[in-house]
Protein backbone atom coordinates (compact mmCIF):
# COMPACT_ATOMS: atom_id res chain seq x y z
CA UNK A 1 0.00 0.00 0.00
CA UNK A 2 2.60 2.30 0.69
CA UNK A 3 4.35 1.68 -2.37
CA UNK A 4 1.49 2.57 -4.14
CA UNK A 5 0.66 5.52 -2.34
CA UNK A 6 4.51 6.71 -3.31
CA UNK A 7 3.79 5.72 -6.74
CA UNK A 8 0.55 7.94 -6.82
CA UNK A 9 2.52 10.72 -5.08
CA UNK A 10 5.23 10.57 -7.86
CA UNK A 11 3.06 10.95 -10.51
CA UNK A 12 1.34 13.91 -8.87
CA UNK A 13 4.94 15.48 -8.51
CA UNK A 14 5.62 14.71 -11.97
CA UNK A 15 2.12 16.18 -13.44
CA UNK A 16 3.09 19.27 -11.57
CA UNK A 17 6.43 19.96 -12.78
CA UNK A 18 5.43 18.95 -16.15
CA UNK A 19 4.09 21.48 -18.89
CA UNK A 20 0.56 20.99 -20.60
CA UNK A 21 2.57 19.99 -23.43
CA UNK A 22 4.25 17.48 -22.35
CA UNK A 23 1.44 15.68 -20.33
CA UNK A 24 -0.07 15.58 -23.71
CA UNK A 25 2.43 13.80 -25.56
CA UNK A 26 2.85 11.29 -22.92
CA UNK A 27 -0.84 10.34 -23.10
CA UNK A 28 -1.72 11.97 -19.45
CA UNK A 29 -4.59 13.97 -21.26
CA UNK A 30 -6.39 14.74 -18.07
CA UNK A 31 -3.43 16.48 -16.62
CA UNK A 32 -3.28 18.22 -19.90
CA UNK A 33 -6.49 19.43 -19.52
CA UNK A 34 -5.52 20.46 -15.92
CA UNK A 35 -2.62 22.34 -16.70
CA UNK A 36 -3.89 24.03 -19.66
CA UNK A 37 -7.13 25.29 -18.07
CA UNK A 38 -5.06 26.78 -15.35
CA UNK A 39 -2.74 28.81 -17.42
CA UNK A 40 -5.69 30.32 -19.40
CA UNK A 41 -7.92 31.31 -16.49
CA UNK A 42 -5.14 33.91 -16.00
CA UNK A 43 -4.70 34.23 -19.52
CA UNK A 44 -7.11 33.39 -22.52
CA UNK A 45 -4.70 34.79 -25.03
CA UNK A 46 -2.31 31.91 -24.78
CA UNK A 47 -2.40 29.89 -28.10
CA UNK A 48 0.23 27.38 -27.08
CA UNK A 49 -1.94 26.52 -24.40
CA UNK A 50 -5.06 26.81 -26.15
CA UNK A 51 -3.66 24.23 -28.72
CA UNK A 52 -3.17 21.81 -26.27
CA UNK A 53 -6.21 22.33 -24.35
CA UNK A 54 -7.98 21.70 -27.63
CA UNK A 55 -5.96 18.40 -28.61
CA UNK A 56 -5.81 17.23 -24.76
CA UNK A 57 -9.84 17.17 -24.53
CA UNK A 58 -10.58 15.56 -28.02
CA UNK A 59 -8.18 13.16 -27.19
CA UNK A 60 -9.73 12.34 -23.47
CA UNK A 61 -13.20 12.72 -25.10
CA UNK A 62 -11.85 9.85 -27.78
CA UNK A 63 -10.04 7.44 -25.37
CA UNK A 64 -12.93 7.80 -23.06
CA UNK A 65 -15.59 7.01 -25.30
CA UNK A 66 -14.01 4.11 -26.80
CA UNK A 67 -13.56 2.76 -23.68
CA UNK A 68 -16.92 3.28 -23.10
CA UNK A 69 -18.54 1.59 -26.46
CA UNK A 70 -16.40 -1.77 -25.76
CA UNK A 71 -18.10 -1.94 -21.89
CA UNK A 72 -21.40 -1.39 -23.58
CA UNK A 73 -20.55 -4.26 -26.27
CA UNK A 74 -19.07 -6.39 -23.65
CA UNK A 75 -22.54 -6.77 -21.98
CA UNK A 76 -21.09 -7.37 -18.59
CA UNK A 77 -23.45 -5.83 -15.64
CA UNK A 78 -20.73 -4.44 -13.18
CA UNK A 79 -19.39 -2.79 -16.21
CA UNK A 80 -21.82 -0.13 -15.37
CA UNK A 81 -19.93 1.43 -12.42
CA UNK A 82 -17.07 1.94 -14.95
CA UNK A 83 -19.35 3.45 -17.34
CA UNK A 84 -20.70 5.60 -14.82
CA UNK A 85 -17.49 6.96 -13.64
CA UNK A 86 -16.15 7.74 -17.33
CA UNK A 87 -19.26 9.35 -18.51
CA UNK A 88 -18.97 11.48 -15.19
CA UNK A 89 -15.21 12.30 -16.04
CA UNK A 90 -16.12 13.28 -19.64
CA UNK A 91 -18.70 15.73 -17.86
CA UNK A 92 -16.42 17.05 -15.66
CA UNK A 93 -13.69 17.77 -18.25
CA UNK A 94 -16.59 19.70 -20.44
CA UNK A 95 -17.42 21.46 -17.08
CA UNK A 96 -14.00 22.42 -16.47
CA UNK A 97 -13.35 24.23 -20.25
CA UNK A 98 -16.94 26.01 -20.52
CA UNK A 99 -16.25 28.49 -18.54
CA UNK A 100 -13.51 29.53 -20.97
CA UNK A 101 -15.41 29.25 -24.25
CA UNK A 102 -15.26 30.78 -26.93
CA UNK A 103 -11.14 30.41 -26.92
CA UNK A 104 -9.52 31.96 -30.22
CA UNK A 105 -6.63 31.04 -31.16
CA UNK A 106 -5.02 34.20 -32.82
CA UNK A 107 -2.14 32.72 -34.45
CA UNK A 108 -4.64 30.32 -36.37
CA UNK A 109 -7.06 33.08 -36.74
CA UNK A 110 -9.92 30.34 -35.49
CA UNK A 111 -11.41 29.59 -32.60
CA UNK A 112 -11.08 26.13 -30.88
CA UNK A 113 -12.88 23.03 -31.27
CA UNK A 114 -14.58 21.99 -28.12
CA UNK A 115 -18.03 19.97 -28.87
CA UNK A 116 -20.19 20.25 -25.71
CA UNK A 117 -22.66 16.73 -25.13
CA UNK A 118 -25.45 16.55 -23.06
CA UNK A 119 -23.76 13.42 -20.71
CA UNK A 120 -26.64 13.86 -17.87
CA UNK A 121 -29.02 11.20 -19.69
CA UNK A 122 -26.58 8.81 -19.82
CA UNK A 123 -24.69 9.44 -16.62
CA UNK A 124 -28.22 8.72 -14.79
CA UNK A 125 -28.85 5.31 -16.88
CA UNK A 126 -25.46 4.14 -15.78
CA UNK A 127 -25.91 5.30 -12.21
CA UNK A 128 -29.32 3.45 -12.03
CA UNK A 129 -28.07 0.20 -13.60
CA UNK A 130 -25.00 -0.10 -11.16
CA UNK A 131 -27.16 0.36 -8.14
CA UNK A 132 -29.43 -2.02 -9.73
CA UNK A 133 -26.53 -4.76 -10.20
CA UNK A 134 -24.83 -4.39 -7.11
CA UNK A 135 -27.57 -4.15 -4.94
CA UNK A 136 -28.71 -7.38 -6.73
CA UNK A 137 -25.04 -9.02 -6.44
CA UNK A 138 -24.81 -7.98 -3.35
CA UNK A 139 -28.26 -9.69 -2.02
CA UNK A 140 -26.76 -12.85 -4.12
CA UNK A 141 -23.73 -12.72 -1.83
CA UNK A 142 -25.36 -12.66 1.34
CA UNK A 143 -27.50 -16.01 0.47
CA UNK A 144 -24.19 -17.77 0.45
CA UNK A 145 -23.75 -17.03 4.34
CA UNK A 146 -20.12 -16.76 5.00
CA UNK A 147 -18.01 -13.97 6.24
CA UNK A 148 -15.92 -13.29 3.11
CA UNK A 149 -19.05 -13.03 0.98
CA UNK A 150 -20.59 -11.34 3.53
CA UNK A 151 -17.86 -8.73 3.47
CA UNK A 152 -17.64 -8.35 -0.28
CA UNK A 153 -21.75 -7.78 -0.04
CA UNK A 154 -21.06 -4.59 2.57
CA UNK A 155 -18.40 -3.38 0.29
CA UNK A 156 -20.78 -3.68 -2.70
CA UNK A 157 -23.83 -2.34 -0.55
CA UNK A 158 -22.02 0.64 0.35
CA UNK A 159 -21.58 1.56 -3.54
CA UNK A 160 -25.38 1.09 -3.49
CA UNK A 161 -25.60 3.86 -1.08
CA UNK A 162 -22.92 6.39 -2.73
CA UNK A 163 -25.39 6.24 -5.93
CA UNK A 164 -28.46 6.63 -3.54
CA UNK A 165 -28.73 6.96 -0.50
CA UNK A 166 -32.18 5.34 0.33
CA UNK A 167 -32.56 2.92 -2.46
CA UNK A 168 -35.08 0.02 -0.96
CA UNK A 169 -33.77 -1.10 1.89
CA UNK A 170 -30.01 -0.82 1.54
CA UNK A 171 -29.85 0.52 5.29
CA UNK A 172 -30.84 -2.94 6.52
CA UNK A 173 -29.00 -5.10 4.39
CA UNK A 174 -25.80 -3.30 5.19
CA UNK A 175 -26.30 -4.11 8.69
CA UNK A 176 -27.38 -7.44 7.79
CA UNK A 177 -23.65 -7.67 5.74
CA UNK A 178 -22.27 -5.91 8.82
CA UNK A 179 -22.88 -8.76 11.03
CA UNK A 180 -22.66 -11.69 9.00
CA UNK A 181 -19.50 -10.50 7.64
CA UNK A 182 -17.87 -9.54 11.13
CA UNK A 183 -15.78 -11.95 13.14
CA UNK A 184 -16.66 -12.29 16.97
CA UNK A 185 -14.40 -12.84 19.75
CA UNK A 186 -15.27 -13.92 23.51
CA UNK A 187 -12.49 -13.27 26.18
CA UNK A 188 -13.15 -15.07 29.68
CA UNK A 189 -11.16 -17.15 31.73
CA UNK A 190 -11.65 -20.76 32.99
CA UNK A 191 -10.94 -22.05 36.54
CA UNK A 192 -9.33 -25.63 36.36
CA UNK A 193 -7.48 -25.68 39.76
CA UNK A 194 -9.73 -26.90 41.64
CA UNK A 195 -9.45 -23.89 43.61
CA UNK A 196 -12.56 -21.94 44.60
CA UNK A 197 -12.21 -18.43 43.97
CA UNK A 198 -14.40 -15.96 45.17
CA UNK A 199 -17.08 -14.32 41.89
CA UNK A 200 -15.39 -10.98 42.28
CA UNK A 201 -11.98 -12.27 41.38
CA UNK A 202 -12.85 -13.62 38.00
CA UNK A 203 -14.42 -9.94 37.46
CA UNK A 204 -11.67 -8.50 38.56
CA UNK A 205 -9.51 -10.36 36.11
CA UNK A 206 -12.00 -9.66 32.91
CA UNK A 207 -11.77 -6.22 33.38
CA UNK A 208 -9.65 -6.08 30.69
CA UNK A 209 -9.59 -3.22 27.49
CA UNK A 210 -9.57 -4.82 24.28
CA UNK A 211 -11.87 -2.25 22.46
CA UNK A 212 -8.43 -0.56 20.90
CA UNK A 213 -7.65 -3.66 19.33
CA UNK A 214 -11.45 -4.07 17.44
CA UNK A 215 -10.86 -3.60 13.50
CA UNK A 216 -13.78 -2.82 10.78
CA UNK A 217 -14.08 -6.87 10.27
CA UNK A 218 -13.06 -8.13 14.11
CA UNK A 219 -14.64 -7.08 17.31
CA UNK A 220 -13.85 -8.42 21.00
CA UNK A 221 -16.07 -8.91 23.93
CA UNK A 222 -15.64 -9.37 27.51
CA UNK A 223 -19.05 -10.26 28.52
CA UNK A 224 -21.28 -12.14 26.27
CA UNK A 225 -23.98 -10.25 24.53
CA UNK A 226 -26.82 -12.48 24.37
CA UNK A 227 -28.53 -14.21 20.82
CA UNK A 228 -25.04 -13.49 19.39
CA UNK A 229 -23.10 -16.51 17.78
CA UNK A 230 -18.93 -16.02 18.93
CA UNK A 231 -16.54 -17.29 16.20
CA UNK A 232 -13.78 -17.38 18.61
CA UNK A 233 -13.01 -17.27 22.12
CA UNK A 234 -9.66 -16.47 23.40
CA UNK A 235 -9.36 -18.48 26.86
CA UNK A 236 -7.57 -17.61 30.06
CA UNK A 237 -7.59 -20.95 31.17
CA UNK A 238 -5.94 -20.98 35.17
CA UNK A 239 -4.06 -24.03 35.76
CA UNK A 240 -2.33 -23.46 38.83
CA UNK A 241 -3.31 -20.70 41.40
CA UNK A 242 -1.39 -20.84 44.93
CA UNK A 243 -0.77 -19.02 47.75
CA UNK A 244 2.81 -19.69 50.20
CA UNK A 245 1.99 -19.79 53.65
CA UNK A 246 3.26 -16.50 55.58
CA UNK A 247 7.24 -16.76 56.18
CA UNK A 248 8.32 -15.53 59.18
CA UNK A 249 12.16 -15.90 59.85
CA UNK A 250 13.81 -14.07 62.97
CA UNK A 251 17.26 -13.69 63.38
CA UNK A 252 19.28 -12.33 66.53
CA UNK A 253 22.43 -10.66 67.03
CA UNK A 254 24.97 -8.25 69.02
CA UNK A 255 26.83 -5.16 68.44
CA UNK A 256 29.01 -3.87 70.50
CA UNK A 257 30.88 -0.65 70.97
CA UNK A 258 34.01 0.54 73.19
CA UNK A 259 33.22 4.31 73.88
CA UNK A 260 35.02 6.83 76.66
CA UNK A 261 34.07 6.34 80.31
CA UNK A 262 35.75 9.50 82.17
CA UNK A 263 38.97 9.02 83.19
CA UNK A 264 41.21 7.39 86.59
CA UNK A 265 43.98 8.63 88.67
CA UNK A 266 47.28 6.61 87.69
CA UNK A 267 48.56 5.49 91.11
CA UNK A 268 52.30 4.66 92.32
CA UNK A 269 53.46 1.22 94.46
CA UNK A 270 52.52 3.02 97.60
CA UNK A 271 48.94 3.90 96.37
CA UNK A 272 49.35 7.43 96.03
CA UNK A 273 48.20 9.32 93.36
CA UNK A 274 51.31 10.16 90.49
CA UNK A 275 52.95 13.29 89.90
CA UNK A 276 54.21 14.81 86.63
CA UNK A 277 57.14 17.04 86.40
CA UNK A 278 54.89 20.24 87.01
CA UNK A 279 53.44 18.43 90.17
CA UNK A 280 50.14 17.58 88.40
CA UNK A 281 48.25 14.19 89.06
CA UNK A 282 48.47 11.94 86.25
CA UNK A 283 45.34 10.64 84.74
CA UNK A 284 44.32 8.90 82.14
CA UNK A 285 41.06 8.05 79.52
CA UNK A 286 39.03 5.44 80.44
CA UNK A 287 36.57 3.34 78.64
CA UNK A 288 33.44 0.85 78.89
CA UNK A 289 31.59 -1.49 76.01
CA UNK A 290 28.44 -1.40 75.27
CA UNK A 291 26.53 -3.94 74.30
CA UNK A 292 23.24 -3.81 71.91
CA UNK A 293 20.59 -7.31 71.07
CA UNK A 294 19.02 -7.09 67.69
CA UNK A 295 15.84 -9.36 66.58
CA UNK A 296 15.76 -8.95 63.14
CA UNK A 297 11.92 -10.32 61.98
CA UNK A 298 11.74 -11.30 58.01
CA UNK A 299 8.22 -11.52 56.82
CA UNK A 300 7.59 -13.38 53.63
CA UNK A 301 4.48 -14.45 51.18
CA UNK A 302 4.09 -15.22 47.66
CA UNK A 303 1.17 -16.02 45.19
CA UNK A 304 1.26 -17.78 41.63
CA UNK A 305 -1.25 -17.86 38.68
CA UNK A 306 -0.09 -20.07 36.04
CA UNK A 307 -1.99 -21.24 32.87
CA UNK A 308 -2.23 -20.96 29.21
CA UNK A 309 -3.84 -18.63 27.31
CA UNK A 310 -6.30 -20.27 24.56
CA UNK A 311 -7.28 -19.28 20.95
CA UNK A 312 -10.33 -21.92 20.37
CA UNK A 313 -12.10 -21.32 17.00
CA UNK A 314 -15.92 -22.15 17.86
CA UNK A 315 -17.25 -23.47 14.81
CA UNK A 316 -14.94 -26.51 14.87
CA UNK A 317 -13.45 -26.94 18.25
CA UNK A 318 -10.49 -26.93 16.70
CA UNK A 319 -7.24 -25.14 19.55
CA UNK A 320 -5.81 -23.08 16.68
CA UNK A 321 -2.95 -21.65 19.14
CA UNK A 322 -2.15 -21.70 22.83
CA UNK A 323 0.74 -19.42 24.89
CA UNK A 324 1.85 -19.92 28.30
CA UNK A 325 0.78 -17.26 30.64
CA UNK A 326 2.14 -16.92 34.20
CA UNK A 327 2.43 -14.17 37.18
CA UNK A 328 3.60 -14.08 40.67
CA UNK A 329 3.23 -11.64 43.25
CA UNK A 330 5.77 -11.23 46.44
CA UNK A 331 5.42 -9.72 49.70
CA UNK A 332 8.35 -9.08 51.92
CA UNK A 333 9.33 -7.20 54.78
CA UNK A 334 12.02 -6.82 57.14
CA UNK A 335 11.45 -5.61 60.61
CA UNK A 336 14.29 -4.69 63.66
CA UNK A 337 14.27 -4.52 67.44
CA UNK A 338 16.96 -3.24 69.62
CA UNK A 339 17.28 -4.21 73.27
CA UNK A 340 19.78 -2.23 74.92
CA UNK A 341 21.71 0.56 74.31
CA UNK A 342 21.22 1.66 70.44
CA UNK A 343 24.45 3.27 70.21
CA UNK A 344 26.56 -0.08 70.05
CA UNK A 345 25.09 -0.02 66.71
CA UNK A 346 26.58 0.40 63.42
CA UNK A 347 24.94 3.14 61.51
CA UNK A 348 24.08 0.43 58.74
CA UNK A 349 22.18 -1.16 61.54
CA UNK A 350 21.06 1.44 63.44
CA UNK A 351 19.25 2.96 59.88
CA UNK A 352 17.05 -0.02 59.83
CA UNK A 353 15.36 0.71 63.18
CA UNK A 354 11.80 1.89 63.18
CA UNK A 355 10.30 -0.74 60.80
CA UNK A 356 8.41 -3.20 62.43
CA UNK A 357 6.30 -6.46 62.10
CA UNK A 358 3.34 -5.76 59.63
CA UNK A 359 -0.01 -7.76 59.26
CA UNK A 360 0.48 -10.16 56.28
CA UNK A 361 -2.10 -9.26 53.23
CA UNK A 362 -4.55 -11.47 52.40
CA UNK A 363 -4.34 -14.57 49.91
CA UNK A 364 -7.29 -12.88 47.97
CA UNK A 365 -5.32 -9.69 47.64
CA UNK A 366 -2.13 -11.00 46.97
CA UNK A 367 -3.80 -13.02 43.98
CA UNK A 368 -5.91 -9.83 42.65
CA UNK A 369 -2.08 -7.99 42.63
CA UNK A 370 -0.77 -11.26 40.19
CA UNK A 371 -3.80 -11.02 38.16
CA UNK A 372 -3.06 -7.45 37.26
CA UNK A 373 0.25 -7.99 36.29
CA UNK A 374 -1.42 -11.28 34.56
CA UNK A 375 -3.78 -9.13 33.06
CA UNK A 376 -1.38 -6.61 31.16
CA UNK A 377 0.56 -9.74 30.12
CA UNK A 378 -2.33 -11.31 28.33
CA UNK A 379 -3.62 -8.15 26.70
CA UNK A 380 0.08 -7.93 25.21
CA UNK A 381 0.10 -11.92 23.75
CA UNK A 382 -3.38 -11.11 22.19
CA UNK A 383 -2.42 -7.54 20.45
CA UNK A 384 0.65 -9.44 18.87
CA UNK A 385 -1.14 -12.69 17.82
CA UNK A 386 -3.91 -10.30 16.27
CA UNK A 387 -3.67 -11.62 12.77
CA UNK A 388 -4.40 -15.08 13.62
CA UNK A 389 -8.03 -14.24 13.57
CA UNK A 390 -9.95 -13.24 10.82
Amino acid sequence: MKKIFGYILLLALVASCSSSSKLLNSGNYEGAINKAVKKLKSNKQNDKEIIVLEEAYQKANARNQERVTFLKKEGKPDNWDEIFSLYSKMKHQQEQVKPLLPLHIASQHRNANFVVVDYDDEIIQAKKNATEYFYAHALSLLEKNNKTDARKAHCELEKVKSFSSNYKDVDRELILAKNMGTSFVLFKMKNTTGVPLPPTFEEELTKISLTDLNSEWLQYHTNTVSGLNYDYTILVNMKNINVSPEGLKETNFSETKIIPDGFQYILDAHGNVKKDSLGNDIKQPKTKTIVCSVTETDQSKKAIIAGTLDYINNSTGQLMKTDPIASENFFEHRSLEAFGDINALTPATKAKLGNRPVPFPSGFDMLLQAGQTLKAMVRKIIYTNKNILY
